[in-house]
């Protein structure tokens, strides 16, 4: 029983990476597939500390490490809708000025 507990995030984080690769035309649905994808790490790892019996400190210092990277999706996100006016990631390279 415990080893479906570990698999279930294991293939959410497959399907999540899967999502990333397969929908890389808008920035806003990569952002999504990340955050999918730490939350089936976040799964992982407080599953993995409950299994062991150790504190999960340890989950509270990478929910705010993935807020943080969120926020900062985002804000990147703004300057490009607000910079190019889409989240297209065709019309956004680094070579264009």
């Amino acid at each position: 029983m415990t080893n479906i507990f570990l698999t279930l995030p294991m293939f959410l984080f497959l399907v999540g990476t899967w999502i990333y690769i397969s929908k890389r035309k808008h920035l806003m649905n990569m952002l999504i597939s990340l955050e999918y994808i730490v939350l089936s790490i976040f799964l992982l790892l407080m599953l993995c500390t409950m299994k062991l019996g150790i504190e999960t400190y340890l989950s509270l210092i990478f929910l705010v490490a993935s807020v943080c990277e969120g926020s900062l999706g985002v804000g990147i996100m703004v300057t490009m809708v607000r910079s190019h006016g889409s989240d297209y990631m065709s019309c956004f390279s680094a070579l264009k000025w």
